[in-house]
Parts: C-alpha cells; structure tokens; sequence
C-alpha cells in the first residue's frame, strides 16, 4: 500500500491554492489524506483514480476532535474549498439525522480565475432541521418565543 499525499505541482502555485484563507488549506490536506488512489490501464499508460471521490467523508465531530477545527472554522474552509474548485459536495448529510456529507475532490481549481471556472458554492439547507424559535400568542396579546426541536 503506498502511504502519502501526492499533490499536482501546478496546484500549490495556482491562484485558487494562494487565495486560500484561514484553515482552508490546512483542511484540504486532511481530504487529500482520505482519498483512495488506484492505478488504472495498461503498463506504460496507466494513470491514477479516485478510487472514493464522491464518497469522501470528513465528519465535522472529527475535525473538531482530532484536529481541533471548530465547527465554524471547517465550514469556512469547506466552502472556500468549494468556491475555489477544490471540493465538490455530493451529498449534503445532517448531523442530527446522522448523515454524513460525502465530498469529491474537483479539479476546478485549474480553471480558477478564467472564463472557463465553473463556479459552485455550498447549497443552503432549508429542510428545516435544528433548533427553531416557536412564536407563542399569550392571552393578554403579547408575543414570547420559546426553543424547540423541529427535527422532521
């Protein structure tokens, strides 16, 4: 088993790679990591896959835990990795359903800056879930608000 990250040369001298902020290039090395690599095609032309891409998972909990990102800290990242063309998120998951986010890693960092970038960014979550302030009506007209799970 070969043991390593192995980045594009090109990519720590790309203007994507040098605008990164913050954690953000810290955290795509820890997705680099987790990515599987296999050799595909015949002697003399074989090239290398992501064996996992699509299927990449970075929980939140771990980066917090393991590498101490917080929360926030990681969604920053995540998202500059997005905008930038490092990271595509395939499956948007939900921590209190326990679901994980499955990311792949993108090549379109290397159409950064040009015509030709595909430009993404982090889909909002409007399903709805976590913690919401409820609007209760009192007897005497006054408004109050309360917390409450609204897990659907």
């Amino acid at each position: 088993m070969v043991r390593g990250i192995f980045i594009d040369a090109g990519l720590v001298s790309s203007k994507a790679f040098l605008n990164l902020t913050g954690a953000a290039p810290h955290v795509y090395l820890l997705f680099l990591r987790r990515r599987r690599l296999v050799k595909l095609g015949r002697t003399g032309k074989e090239r290398w896959v992501i064996e996992n891409n699509g299927n990449i998972v970075f929980p939140y909990a771990e980066a917090e835990n393991k590498f101490g990102i917080t929360r926030p800290r990681f969604q920053r990242a995540i998202d500059q990795l997005v905008e930038k063309g490092f990271l595509d998120i395939k499956h948007a998951g939900g921590g209190l359903m326990k679901d994980t986010s499955k990311y792949s890693i993108s090549e379109r960092w290397q159409d950064y800056g040009t015509d030709s970038f595909i430009q993404r960014n982090r889909k909002k979550d409007v399903r709805g879930l976590g913690f919401k302030k409820k609007e209760l009506k009192t007897g005497n007209g006054n408004i109050t608000y309360s917390s409450n799970t609204n897990v659907t």
